[in-house]
């Protein structure tokens, strides 16, 4: 605004004023500049806080600050536009199987549970970030194999059975598999109609699996069919050994009379009537085979006798030395007794091969003739009595 006009002026230039001074015009010329104060709008982005270095203040907050200052005649403003962003925060909770350790976390390994924390640096400018990991581990799954018991066609066999896995660790999930590295799956892990080595493979609910497959061993046995063996002929009442196949663990003769054991494999048969026999052979699997025998009795019986020597010498040469009976188709002796002239008992034995040594009270007795008696039975069951006398000779 000049004074000499009253005017205000809003843009430069030439202004004149003239008056009359006496017979002349006087003019007073005004050469106005007028300036604009200038304002610098600057943008900044910060993380968390931001030092202005106009004011040397830091600011944590978002917002318009403006600097001034004068410039000549003007006053000059520099405007800060600030954005304050908050540092990035970021948490993985992370569960892993023990098998899958090292754990990889932004480039770096871990090996054990554990709270890591680690700055992740922004790539574009912005915020880094305050990350933390909380690392928890899974003990490999504990998986209890139960062999399941043999079986016989036309059974089958199911592995998914709980009894199978009972005693592993709770909440597990199964996968079977016909091959050890679990590459081949079993179609049919329910109903296995054959023998053989089959796997399972166990995982968790946070998919931690077993380091490998457990084997798993499947018996399956076909039923053997029965035959009827060949007849045996014995004599009456005389023991016999019977024989069955040896084909399991469990035998059942019927009838079972006339045995000794009607659950043996080879039991023996002392009777007097021809019997018939139905083996019943199981085995562990559960498979059973029925034989049949059939026991003819002979009763012819053989002619069976008993004879002691005339004398015996029993001076230690090796020959002849014991009074010993003579046995034919004899099974058992019952008694063999001998006597010395005056009716004294001297020797008695019911073991066949044995005889006396004509020692007495621990004496040898002298030359004479002495009675004897024996008794047997024959092999047909007959009963053999023999007497005679023998001379001790020395």
């Amino acid at each position: 605004t000049w004074n000499r006009t009253g005017l205000t002026y809003t843009t430069s230039g030439v202004r004149d004023y003239t008056f009359t001074n006496g017979v002349c015009t006087d003019t007073i010329r005004l050469n106005l500049t007028i300036s604009n104060g200038n304002r610098t709008d600057t943008a900044v982005t910060a993380c968390n806080s931001f030092t202005w270095n106009r004011t040397g203040l830091t600011y944590t907050t978002s917002g318009v600050r403006d600097y001034t200052f004068a410039n000549g005649v003007c006053t000059d403003t520099i405007r800060l536009n600030l954005t304050v962003n908050a540092l990035l925060t970021k948490t993985d909770n992370v569960i892993v199987c023990a098998n899958q350790l090292p754990f990889i976390w932004n480039g770096n390994s871990y090996n054990a549970a554990g709270t890591y924390r680690d700055t992740l640096v922004s790539t574009t400018g912005g915020c880094d970030t305050a990350a933390t990991l909380n690392l928890t581990l899974t003990p490999i799954p504990n998986v209890i194999i139960n062999q399941p018991a043999p079986v016989c066609k036309p059974a089958t066999v199911d592995i998914t059975a709980p009894g199978i896995t009972v005693g592993s660790d709770p909440g597990l999930t199964y996968t079977y598999w016909m091959d050890s590295a679990a590459t081949i799956p079993l179609l049919n892990p329910a109903t296995i109609t054959s023998s053989g080595t089959y796997y399972i493979k166990s995982s968790a609910v946070n998919n931690c699996t077993s380091t490998k497959a457990v084997a798993v061993k499947v018996s399956i046995s076909t039923p053997v069919p029965g035959i009827r063996y060949p007849t045996r002929t014995v004599l009456p009442n005389v023991a016999t050994q019977l024989s069955a196949r040896n084909l399991g663990t469990n035998y059942t003769w019927d009838p079972p009379i006339g045995l000794n054991t009607s659950t043996g494999l080879n039991p023996i048969f002392k009777y007097d009537k021809q019997t018939e026999y139905k083996i019943t052979i199981k085995t562990d699997s559960g498979c059973i085979t029925i034989d049949t025998l059939l026991v003819k009795v002979n009763f012819t019986p053989l002619l069976a006798d008993i004879f002691v020597p005339k004398g015996w010498s029993p001076n230690g040469d090796g020959h002849n030395d014991k009074l010993i009976p003579l046995t034919l188709n004899i099974r058992e002796i019952k008694y063999f007794r001998i006597f010395n002239r005056w009716g004294q008992l001297v020797y008695e034995t019911n073991i066949m091969g044995q005889g006396w040594d004509g020692i007495f009270n621990g004496k040898p007795q002298v030359l004479d003739v002495y009675t004897w008696v024996a008794e047997g039975i024959g092999t047909s069951g007959q009963v053999i009595k023999r007497t005679g006398n023998s001379v001790l000779i020395r």
